[in-house]
């Protein structure tokens, strides 16, 4: 069975009734707390699944040092097709709001650390956080969600606040291309869909 991409989060208020429901777990759970702060660092940066894992908390000191998250993702730089110009790292601004519950959660924590970890150990796996954010989604009925759909969800908000700019999108993603950007927000699938159903009009 072929494997359903993830789905963005499109609708302002289930990424808020999400951002509640793992808020309300953080509040009895010391998981609960890193899922939420996870969350939150997904769709407002745009960071790969495969990247927010792998962070440390003295990555996280730097961005509210700094501002913004300076991220360099693996998959650009593991990857033999992309020349080593295109392998910078992008910057991801860290909202006030975000630095502020950020700082919080790593209050008491060794720089050392990873800011996301496991249960049992080390970093929190990607398919872990897909399973957290689906249990979250579920509850309100909203399918097709995994740990990548955080990245997609801040990608398609910057596309919709932007007045459908792919370009902004493209520099804000990192993505070596516009036709990347536009196969990444499925806006051809889109188009299409669109063109399709017009041809109801030759049916009685």
């Amino acid at each position: 069975m072929r494997k359903q991409p993830s789905k963005p989060i499109k609708k302002t208020q289930d990424v808020l009734d999400i951002q509640d429901y793992l808020k309300a777990a953080a509040n009895r759970t010391v998981e609960g707390r890193r899922n939420y702060i996870l969350f939150l660092i997904g769709i407002t940066t745009g960071y790969r699944a495969g990247d927010l894992v792998g962070l440390k908390v003295r990555d996280a000191r730097e961005a509210i040092r700094h501002g913004y998250f300076l991220i360099q993702e693996g998959k650009k730089y593991n990857s033999r097709n992309i020349r080593k110009k295109n392998r910078k790292p992008r910057q991801a601004e860290i909202l006030p709001k975000v630095a502020k519950e950020l700082k919080l959660y790593i209050k008491d924590k060794r720089d050392y650390e990873f800011l996301f970890p496991s249960r049992k150990g080390g970093a929190i796996g990607v398919q872990a956080i897909s399973n957290i954010l689906k249990d979250a989604a579920a509850y309100f009925g909203i399918k097709g969600i995994t740990a990548h759909s955080m990245r997609k969800t801040y990608a398609y908000k910057i596309y919709m606040d932007s007045d459908k700019d792919v370009v902004a999108v493209k520099e804000l993603l990192g993505h070596s291309s516009i036709e990347e950007t536009k196969l990444y927000l499925g806006l051809d699938r889109e188009k299409y869909h669109q063109y399709t159903k017009g041809l109801n009009d030759f049916v009685q």
